[in-house]
């Protein structure tokens, strides 16, 4: 279930009237508080798994045009959405399922959907996530009108799926509007109210977050004041992450050139010169660079944080956490296939499945293994640099997988607190004198940032903080970085630096 932890919104004021079914079939919404099920929803629970960081059904096989992914069929995708919708949320808010797997179980039945279906399946999937908090008051009794709303708030514009919800339950075109990119949180309330026909509703975007993230959320850095800035924060984990990418050991110029060429004008940050931003939906699995490796799909949080740990040619680095394998394949990239990177697992079906992964990459410098969470894999004080990109709340990546939102829990916390004190600890011996240890978290949490790392320091004076110049910012930090969505287009991900002093017995 979910928000245990939190009031229930109230109801707005109302449902908006019911709209006949052409066809005369009806689904039902999905329906109560976030983590209820609808009583008739059919299907399986999809599996606890995470998802694939190419984005849904990137590994089938296709060819495919460079830019947005092009679909056959808007009606016959909205209807298949549709009927999907009430197991993918059941699978989320009860099971605590990750979406992309959630949406490729409930698909399993449908063998012959394109790659770019599924791309849209999951697109409005997420929009109903994202936007859930305001939606479930609202009581809307047709699954269609959920995910119609949904991708309303979430678009730039009224897109052929919109059309095609409200072609199938008799809404006029002209009562769609789109703020997907609307500049502020009035304007966003403004289509909601639309929607509803001008009557009150409940348009707090606190609703659209679990209630401990009110509690636990610094205020951001700025001159605004501090009420502003955190809802400059809310508005921007509302907006879809555009899809950055980074050169893996190329020649940025010429594969700059080459998606140019390919018809595509990637968005080149102006002081990390290797990543560049698309649009969210662009697909590039058909392109070179990609399928050989010199191209990487990669948040820029994700490549900042490689730029901190600084590696050298020649040296010899722990990747403690793998997860996708991506934070290995930068340093390899780093350090120009010289030296090692040893990235680890805690269960070898993740090792394997990051070890194919990194056979498309041009990059012979890094190995995946096991770890048990307590030795590491090697001699202690074995290392140049060791990183920990921790298990958190993920609160980072909530604009990619906004369903984690609700998966996370404020029990929860404590526990992962106390994981990433253990991994730090754990992983830290491993750190030569005058070697560096990275700290990491995709989130923005006192307890999982600062706090952790205080702690750290407090029982380990052999380690001191480090500091290193902003990776996306002309400045210098003091040893710690907090990145945040609403200044640097990201994920949100919190970075220290520490360098070892002496050895631990000095």
């Amino acid at each position: 279930m979910v928000r245990k932890d939190s009031r229930r919104p109230a109801a707005a004021g109302g449902n908006p009237p019911r709209q006949a079914h052409p066809s005369g079939a009806r689904e039902r919404a999905f329906r109560g508080k976030p983590g209820s099920a609808p009583s008739d929803g059919p299907g399986r629970r999809a599996a606890n798994s995470g998802g694939n960081a190419s984005g849904a059904g990137a590994s089938q096989a296709g060819t495919t045009r460079p830019g947005p992914m092009q679909v056959k069929s808007l009606p016959a995708v909205a209807d298949l959405t549709t009927s999907v919708a009430p197991t993918v949320l059941r699978a989320v808010f009860d099971s605590g399922a990750r979406l992309e797997p959630a949406v490729a179980q409930a698909l399993r039945s449908h063998p012959s959907v394109r790659r770019s279906d599924r791309h849209l399946v999951l697109r409005s999937m997420a929009a109903l996530c994202r936007w859930w908090g305001w939606i479930e008051p609202l009581h809307l009794l047709q699954v269609g009108d959920q995910l119609m709303l949904a991708t309303l708030l979430d678009c730039h514009e009224v897109d052929g799926i919109c059309r095609a919800w409200a072609s199938k339950a008799g809404r006029p075109f002209d009562r769609l509007m789109a703020v997907g990119d609307a500049p502020g949180w009035t304007a966003r309330a403004e289509g909601l109210k639309r929607w509803v026909g001008g009557g009150p509703v409940t348009a707090d975007p606190w609703l659209l977050f679990p209630a401990w993230f009110r509690d636990q959320l610094p205020v951001p850095p700025g001159d605004a004041p501090a009420k502003a800035r955190r809802l400059a924060l809310l508005h921007a984990l509302q907006t879809r992450l555009p899809l950055w990418v980074g050169v893996r050991g190329a020649a940025e110029k010429a594969i700059w050139n080459e998606l140019r060429e390919a018809g595509l004008k990637p968005w080149i940050h102006r002081r990390l010169t290797t990543a560049a931003r698309f649009d969210p939906d662009t697909d590039l699995t058909s392109l070179r660079p990609y399928r050989e490796g010199d191209l990487a799909i990669d948040d820029l949080s994700s490549q900042a944080l490689g730029k901190v740990c600084d590696p050298d040619p020649g040296e010899r680095w722990w990747d403690a956490i793998g997860g996708t394998g991506l934070h290995a394949l930068h340093l390899g990239a780093l350090m120009q296939n010289k030296g090692a990177v040893v990235t680890t697992f805690e269960h070898d079906k993740r090792r394997h499945e990051t070890a194919i992964r990194l056979r498309r990459f041009p990059f012979r410098n890094v190995a995946a293994k096991l770890w048990d969470g307590r030795r590491c894999p090697g001699k202690p004080g074995s290392f140049d640099g060791v990183l920990v990109d921790a298990p958190c709340s993920a609160v980072g990546n909530w604009r990619r997988h906004p369903e984690l939102r609700w998966i996370v829990k404020k029990k929860d916390l404590p526990q992962l607190v106390e994981r990433q004190k253990q991994l730090l600890d754990a992983a830290s011996a491993a750190v030569r004198p005058g070697g560096t240890l990275i700290y990491s978290v995709a989130t923005a949490t006192v307890i999982e940032t600062l706090d952790v790392i205080t702690a750290f320091l407090g029982t380990h004076p052999e380690f001191g903080l480090d500091p290193f110049p902003h990776p996306l910012e002309e400045s210098t930090t003091a040893g710690t970085l907090q990145l945040w969505p609403h200044l640097h287009d990201s994920e949100a991900r919190f970075i220290a630096r520490m360098v070892r002093k002496t050895s631990p017995k000095e």
